[in-house]
């Protein structure tokens, strides 16, 4: 009796201890025709979100999906209702939507601007008419309502996430595919009352939460009134957060979490601004999350010398990459284990070919795991579309000429598939970025040769600046992170004073924005990893410009006031940043690294020039990234290129803002 006593008092402790993970994945693209909604490429995101979570512990019996003519009203309240009778206090709950979204009239006077946002099931409408007046849409009152009880129910053990890959703010006739409907659902005599347009959501503030509810967080895909585009037929909050999965450090937090999918949205789909609100601080998953994978299972075995492994270019894995096979449950790597080594020879979005030097012994794949030797970096490139508008169809020719001389992308028909889209306004030609239309250079028709040229240099500059922007090293030995932190300044004495909190300086989006001339920051930074490291900062900006962030002309720190011991935090206090226009987003990347590291020589030269001695393998690599041939008459970096990277996103407003 005693032994049993000891055996279920264990296995309670044991179900305390890690909780359960659930997640609803609901998908819809495929609207009928009736409906009136443009067809979009939700379910392609289907396979990335149950990926990710599986990837951190949810098991496949725990995640429902919904997709398409599944994904009913009836049927969405209907499963959320059900999980939340299945969940237990101390659960963890993932709720993830991907579809059109629509503003629709307020149905109860809640809302300043007479509008609720709604997400849009698969027999909602688009307008309101005689017979449908939106009694389909999930308006997010209703959704509110169901997060409480989530909330309640799981307790403040608990953890609620929820995703939304969707917008209510417009659709787009040029560029990439939006998701959402410009057109408000409003009856044909309503009136818009006059007063401000309502800021974040309405999903915290329905059912009476009780004092020990579940700390809840909501990260959207775009701001009010922003596009939300899809990206490689995804959306791009269902990539960007399956690609920060698959970077996670330590002590992630949801904010962290948010501020890596800012990161890639502001790579893929420069003007538009993801959201996060709610509980940002809580450690992502009540910090029972896997960190980014040192290996990966092999999927299937086609010879016993060619693996295929679930991990593409969205985890880093590009052709070229060197791998060494282990057997399963290895959990590092030893010269004596290594079974043979391979190169990836095929790298698709989430798979990767590798061809091994030579046989293995057993044709099961669950006997063998893939661990990374050395990483290639992929290559510089951009698709690149040329509006048909363009009288001089010379344009076309001369763009595609460049891009196969300097091996720097391809020249597509459609669009939605480009990164770039090349139009010509009043005399000039306009580089874009597709999603948003952002544009960041023009040439001057009228100059020939010269506003051309002037073209491509600008074209390589973006593709450069946005190849760094998703540059991944992972090398947890040498994790960092930094931050930014407002500090007090007296404008009259010209003096500063204490450092403030981040949230100062945060807009309701959760985006860290400074005013030119007005606020002042400086960096904290905290070796995360096992060994002492020296850093280096550089900023890229929307046009994809590179310039050194730290050290700088200002501040030019050197190597060993740069260099930071495990556990160490650093608060360089005598270099205090400050802001000018352009107005625009920028991102500060960081690499650190067991040797010296300083970019500023090599981006002050265009990667002509490197600091005398032996340079940081690091700051070769960065100055190859300015050889515009990435052919075979580029020099190879000496030494292997290994390193950790981490970045964040800012915005320098006006100061009416």
């Amino acid at each position: 009796m005693k032994k049993l006593f000891l055996v279920l008092f264990f296995c309670s402790i044991t179900s305390l201890a890690f909780a359960e993970k659930y997640a609803v994945i609901i998908a819809v693209g495929d609207y009928p025709a009736k409906t009136g909604w443009a067809p979009i490429s939700s379910v392609n995101d289907v396979p990335l979100i149950k990926s990710s979570l599986q990837s951190q512990g949810f098991m496949e019996d725990n995640i429902l999906v919904l997709k398409d003519a599944e994904a009913t009203k009836q049927n969405i309240l209907s499963t959320l209702n059900d999980l939340k009778n299945r969940i237990s206090a101390g659960d963890i709950v993932v709720i993830h939507y991907s579809g059109h979204g629509q503003q629709i009239f307020d149905d109860n006077s809640e809302e300043i601007d007479g509008l609720d946002e709604a997400i849009v099931p698969y027999d909602a409408w688009v307008k309101y008419t005689y017979n449908y007046k939106g009694e389909n849409h999930i308006r997010d009152d209703e959704i509110g309502n169901i997060l409480a009880n989530f909330r309640n129910k799981l307790g403040k053990d608990g953890q609620l996430l929820m995703l939304l890959d969707s917008c209510h703010s417009g659709s787009s006739t040029r560029g990439g595919k939006a998701r959402g409907s410009r057109q408000a659902f409003v009856p044909d005599n309503w009136e818009k009352p006059s007063g401000e347009t309502s800021k974040g959501s309405d999903m915290f503030e329905q059912v009476k939460i009780n004092e020990n509810a579940a700390p809840f967080v909501l990260i959207s895909g775009a701001s009010a009134n922003e596009l939300n585009y899809e990206y490689e037929g995804k959306g791009s909050l269902s990539y960007s957060f399956s690609k920060a999965m698959n970077e996670l450090g330590s002590d992630f937090t949801y904010r962290q979490l948010y501020s890596k999918i800012a990161a890639v949205m502001n790579t893929i789909s420069p003007r538009q601004t993801p959201t996060i609100e709610g509980d940002q601080d809580y450690k992502l998953f009540k910090g029972e999350y896997v960190k980014q994978q040192s290996y990966y299972p092999v999927v299937k075995m086609p010879r016993r010398d060619v693996l295929k492994i679930q991990a593409g270019k969205l985890h880093g894995i590009f052709e070229g990459t060197t791998v060494n096979i282990l057997p399963a449950g290895t959990t590092k790597v030893k010269e004596g284990e290594i079974l043979t080594s391979g190169t990836v020879l095929l790298s698709k979005f989430n798979e990767a070919n590798i061809q091994l030097d030579k046989p293995l012994e057993s044709s099961n794949e669950k006997d063998y795991w893939v661990f990374v030797s050395e990483k290639s970096y992929g290559d510089i490139g951009v698709n690149v579309f040329v509006d048909s508008k363009i009288a001089d169809r010379g344009v076309v020719n001369e763009i595609e000429k460049f891009l196969k001389e300097n091996n720097l992308g391809t020249l597509v028909k459609d669009a939605e598939n480009s990164d770039v889209y090349i139009s010509e306004e009043n005399s000039s030609y306009t580089l874009n970025a597709t999603n948003g239309l952002v544009e960041f250079a023009e040439g001057d028709r009228n100059r020939g040769a010269a506003g051309m040229e002037d073209l491509k240099e600008q074209l390589f500059k973006y593709a450069q600046g946005n190849y760094l922007k998703s540059l991944n090293m992972d090398n947890e030995d040498y994790e960092f992170s930094f931050r930014l932190l407002p500090v007090e300044y007296d404008v009259v004495t010209e003096t500063y004073g204490d450092t403030l909190s981040p949230d100062a300086y945060r807009n309701d989006s959760g985006t860290f924005t400074v005013r030119p001339d007005v606020d002042h920051v400086v960096l904290e930074v905290t070796n995360k990893g096992n060994q002492p490291v020296y850093f280096s900062l550089i900023e890229i900006n929307s046009k994809g410009e590179i310039n050194p962030f730290l050290p700088n002309g200002n501040c030019n720190l050197n190597d060993n006031e740069r260099q930071i011991q495990p556990g160490q935090t650093m608060l360089f206090r005598d270099c205090i940043f400050s802001f000018a226009p352009p107005y625009e987003k920028l991102m500060i990347k960081g690499f650190a690294s067991p040797n010296p590291i300083n970019f500023q020589s090599t981006i002050s030269t265009r990667g002509a020039g490197q600091r005398a001695g032996n340079p940081n393998p690091l700051e070769q690599f960065l100055g190859q990234t300015y050889t515009q041939s990435r052919g075979q008459s580029s020099s190879k970096v000496a030494g292997k290129v290994d390193g950790y990277s981490t970045e964040m996103i800012y915005e320098i407003i006006s100061n009416d803002e």
